[in-house]
């Protein structure tokens, strides 16, 4: 099932803030094919055959997604769904404060009776701070049923906060559709462990007029069985958006992802156009001469030390706790390098840069491959 709510687009915005964001420009491409089992209030339940690609491209600065849904209903209806909705952040963020523009365009059909089509716009202000952070914004809009075009208000605010590899994420909306009106008051928790992801929110719709009321909630588990292939297990009640046109329902769906290929970097976050041969280690490894190591402090933050046995006129750190935004580093007197961070507890991913070369892991870190296939230094802050 298609992502249909507010709550389930701040959920991936708020956590590209806090750097999983890809740090370099990447394009990906999925296929869901599942069953589900759908109840729509007021009807019947249906099992229901789907197919959901999608294509998302993804920069430190913003994103771009373009997904579709095809539902055929053993009854031999069909629905159509499209989403095409991008994001842009306004960086660098000024004194913890961060800006956000968004829009979305989309249009669905249902059952052959039915179409709806909307265009709206968003913004907001973040307030970050290391592994928390509150948002206030704003969206505005039209959306139609056939050819009776609505105005869309919608005033949000919203706080999320992270601890190791869970989020969560609280947001209260209060929704102007035309003549319908409601509040929605939502939580949202999300995580990432190994190959498992899990994904759940709680709701509840209440000062309704015309857009229903009551609790709500839905959970969604994916496993990565290798680079191209995941299976994936959602279910739970959500309510009418009048918005984008569903109606209120339940459902349980599950089925396979296919990756189309494994994610190509438009501009690789390892590549060095001015990186010069005369700045690498006389045998060629980069690596074997770079150490680093945290060293955390009673107020809080944390300090990062590197040790370079070669000559280095600038040295840069990048990694989740930056937002992958290149960090310069200090040298000291005695020729390390230096920065102090306000670094949460927890394991960490980073990469560092040695006078403009290609971002490298430290010797002594353990390595990973991160989810766009470039290699990352893992380590753990107390």
């Amino acid at each position: 099932m298609a992502a249909r709510h507010p709550w389930a687009a701040f959920v991936t915005a708020a956590w590209s803030l806090l750097g999983v964001r890809a740090p370099a420009a990447q394009a990906t491409g999925t296929v869901d094919v599942g069953l589900s089992s759908v109840r729509y209030d007021g009807f019947l339940p249906s099992a229901a055959a789907s197919v959901s690609p999608a294509v998302r491209w993804e920069q430190p600065t913003g994103t771009l997604t373009a997904r579709g849904t095809y539902l055929r209903f053993e009854s031999g209806h069909r629905s159509l769904q499209g989403l095409l909705a991008g994001s842009l952040l306004v960086r660098p963020p000024v004194r913890g404060w961060r800006g956000e523009l968004g829009a979305s365009l989309g249009a669905s059909r249902y059952l052959d009776f039915a179409s709806f089509w909307h265009a709206t716009a968003d913004a907001r202000l973040h307030v970050l701070g290391a592994d928390r952070g509150v948002w206030i914004g704003g969206t505005g809009g039209r959306t139609s049923f056939g050819s009776a075009a609505r105005p869309v208000a919608v005033a949000a605010i919203g706080a999320w906060a992270r601890r190791s590899h869970v989020m969560l994420a609280a947001s209260a909306t209060r929704s102007f559709v035309g003549d319908t009106a409601y509040s929605d008051l939502v939580s949202t928790a999300h995580t990432l462990r190994g190959a498992l992801a899990f994904d759940a929110s709680v709701g509840a719709r209440f000062a309704s007029r015309g857009g229903g009321r009551g609790v709500f909630g839905e959970a969604s588990a994916t496993l990565a069985l290798g680079e191209r292939t995941a299976l994936f297990l959602s279910g739970g009640r959500y309510p009418t958006d009048p918005v984008s046109g569903s109606v209120a329902g339940r459902y349980v769906s599950g089925g396979v992802r296919l990756r189309l290929a494994n994610p190509a970097p438009l501009v690789s976050r390892n590549s060095a156009p001015t990186a010069s041969p005369r700045r690498m280690p006389d045998d060629g490894d980069p690596v074997a001469s770079v150490r680093l190591e945290v060293l955390p402090r009673p107020n809080g933050a944390v300090r990062v030390v590197l040790y370079t046995a070669n000559p280095a006129a600038d040295v840069e750190l990048a990694g989740d706790f930056t937002d992958w935004q290149p960090r310069p580093l200090r040298r000291t007197a005695d020729g390390m390098w230096e920065t102090v961070l306000p670094i949460p507890s927890g394991t960490h991913r980073l990469n560092v840069r040695i006078d403009g070369g290609a971002w490298i892991v430290p010797a002594g870190l353990t390595r990973a491959a991160d989810d766009f296939g470039d290699e990352v230094g893992i380590v753990a802050v107390p």
